[in-house]
C-alpha cells in the first residue's frame, strides 16, 4: 500500500501511524515543511511554499493566503510524485493549513482523510471562555474568516477524524456525519514508565 501523508510539523499526529505503516512494508511518503526531523523507513518531502502571505493582505485574510501558498507548494509536490509513478492509495492530510486543498487536483480518485484537528467558533469554545477577556467583535470576525481553508478540505476530502466528540461538535452540523471520532491515542510506554 501507498500512504501519503500530509503536515506542516512532521510527524506530528501521523508519528506512530506511519511509523507502523513503514515497519510493515507499506511505501510511506510525507511531505512536510519541517526540514529537520526524520522517520525510519517514512520517505520524507520537503514542501516549500513558493513566499509568505503579504504584510499589506487584511488580517482576516492572512491565514488564508497562507493556505493557498502551502497548497500550491503540496500541489507542485504531488505532480511531481505523480510524474515518477507515485499515485497514493490513500492520503491522510492535517486540516487548516492548506496541505489538502489542491491535492485532489492531482489524484482525484485517491481518498483523502482529514485530520480535523480544531473548527475555530467566536462563541462558546476557545476564545470567549474567560469573561476577564472577552474577544472583541474583531476578534470574532478574524475567527470566522479563518476556518476558509478547513471549509475548502471538508468540502474536498472523503471522511474527516477528529480526536473528541466535543472537536466534532465544534465543526459545523452539516459536516458531522463525514468526521468520525478517533481519539489519538496514549503512549502509555512514554508516559506511565
Amino acid at each position: 500500500m501507498r500512504i501519503l501523508f500530509l503536515h506542516n510539523n512532521f510527524p506530528a499526529q501521523y508519528r506512530t501511524l506511519a511509523t507502523s505503516l513503514a515497519q510493515q512494508g507499506h511505501q510511506v511518503v510525507f511531505a512536510t515543511q519541517n526540514t529537520e526531523a526524520t522517520l525510519a523507513g517514512v520517505h520524507k518531502l520537503v514542501v516549500a511554499p513558493t513566499r509568505q502571505a503579504h504584510r499589506s493582505t487584511h488580517a482576516y485574510v492572512r491565514p488564508f493566503e497562507t493556505a493557498v501558498l502551502n497548497g500550491q507548494a503540496v500541489f507542485r509536490v504531488a505532480e511531481q510524485l505523480k510524474a515518477i509513478g507515485f499515485v497514493p492509495d490513500i492520503i491522510c492530510g492535517h486540516s487548516g493549513w492548506g496541505n489538502n486543498m489542491f491535492v485532489k487536483d492531482v489524484f482525484p480518485t485517491v481518498p483523502l482523510l482529514c485530520y480535523c484537528e480544531w473548527f475555530t467558533n467566536a462563541h462558546g469554545a476557545d476564545i470567549d471562555f474567560d469573561p476577564a477577556y472577552p474577544p472583541s467583535k474583531d476578534d470574532g470576525l478574524r475567527y470566522r474568516a479563518s476556518n476558509a481553508a478547513l471549509l475548502i478540505d471538508l468540502y474536498s476530502c472523503d471522511r474527516g477524524i477528529t480526536p473528541t466528540h466535543w472537536q466534532r461538535s465544534q465543526f459545523p452540523p452539516e459536516y458531522h456525519d463525514k468526521i468520525s471520532v478517533i481519539h489519538d491515542g496514549v503512549d502509555t510506554g512514554f508516559f506511565f514508565v
